[in-house]
């Protein structure tokens, strides 16, 4: 039996899948280039046991991405990742306290128990921060070298070749899995899709309205899951307003088709963003916020996206978006987008900001009139 024969599929995904939830467990996992291998652990999610092993294995270090390291006034010359050296004088206690408080004052005060200078981060290091991304969690992590000889019989191995392997969604890891006539109070004939991506186990849905004509070029919307705006109705953000009007828009033009994908906070995940929101009190606006946490402007990938199109059997789109980062993203992934539709909410005095900030730094298309007025 090959490896892509293996009993439990693909191994470099169940590889992944398996570093994810260890991470949210707060238990260390080992990262290798396939000599070297380096302990990382989350310092969300680890208890004071776990860190006092950790720090029975030899002198821990903390790495964290560029953003952080820039907002927390360390000298990043690139956006890699860097590593701090910690002090003889941290302990477990400590450690679970900072992880506790990820505001930025708690961690200016720590860093004069930090080394002075700090060091890029290693490969292994490196990919350490992406699984904690990847398992939606804040991106600082506590890593030591392996100790010679050190015994790694009870903690989960990762490849580097593994994070390779598992980095883009193809249609071997999507699956269909059911579907059922739901009838929207926009779109009575509508239908909903459920797809699984096997290397997460998110689930993604498309949400088919009408009757759409997959001979033509289909219209379609990427949307991205915001449980505050789309099922609250939070004033933080437009995007319930635009979900709404999709549906609708979908519905006059004959059919069409809404992704719904499980990708909360532009991809950071609930407890992020409601971390964000706290920032956003404190006067940064969306993109400055989730920089500070560690995190890129936009951690959001459509591969997924893509991958359903191919699914539902449709080649060509008229895209409803106002980010040029959607479709550049789908043209890469091959699908072509024939037309492009703006798609707009109603500013109020909660989401202004956010409105601005995503036009003005993010490149999204204004609105007709706003552009005949400038």
């Amino acid at each position: 039996m090959t490896d892509r024969e293996a009993l439990n599929g693909n191994p470099s995904v169940v590889a992944i899948d398996r570093a994810l939830t260890e991470l949210r467990r707060g238990r260390v996992i080992a990262v290798t280039d396939g000599t070297t291998p380096w302990l990382a652990l989350a310092l969300e999610t680890a208890d004071r046991p776990v860190i006092q092993r950790l720090l029975g294995c030899g002198p821990l270090r903390i790495a964290l991405p560029a953003e952080r390291a820039r907002a927390l006034g360390l000298a990043a010359a690139s956006d890699a990742p860097l590593e701090l050296a910690l002090g003889p004088d941290w302990t477990a206690a400590g450690l679970v306290a900072l992880g506790q408080d990820w505001h930025l004052n708690a961690w200016r005060t720590a860093l004069s128990t930090l080394a002075p200078l700090a060091a890029p981060a290693t490969p292994q290091c490196e990919a350490a921060l992406g699984l904690s991304k990847r398992a939606q969690l804040l991106p600082v992590v506590l890593v030591a070298p392996c100790p010679a000889g050190g015994n790694l019989r009870d903690v989960h191995t990762v490849q580097l070749t593994d994070l390779v392997a598992s980095e883009r969604p193809d249609m071997a890891r999507l699956l269909r899995i059911s579907e059922a006539r739901v009838p929207l109070r926009d779109c009575e004939e509508s239908r909903l899709v459920l797809f699984r991506d096997l290397r997460d186990s998110a689930e993604h849905v498309a949400v088919i309205v009408g009757t759409p004509d997959i001979s033509r070029a289909v219209p379609v919307r990427m949307h991205s899951s915001c449980l505050t705006g789309d099922l609250l109705g939070s004033l933080r953000c437009d995007c319930g307003e635009q979900l709404r009007d999709a549906v609708r828009r979908l519905d006059a033009a004959g059919g069409g088709v809404l992704l719904y994908l499980a990708q909360e906070g532009r991809g950071i995940g609930l407890a992020n963003k409601l971390r964000a929101y706290q920032l956003q009190d404190d006067g940064l606006d969306t993109i400055d916020a989730d920089q500070r946490l560690g995190f890129r402007s936009d951690e959001r990938s459509y591969g997924v996206a893509a991958a359903m199109l191919q699914h539902l059997g449709i080649d060509t789109v008229t895209l409803l978006t106002n980010s040029p980062h959607k479709v550049r993203a789908l043209k890469q992934a091959g699908v072509v987008v024939a037309e492009i539709g703006s798609l707009h909410g109603t500013p109020n005095h909660h989401n202004a900001r956010y409105i601005r900030t995503k036009q003005d730094r993010a490149g999204h298309f204004r609105p007709k009139v706003e552009e005949s007025a400038s």
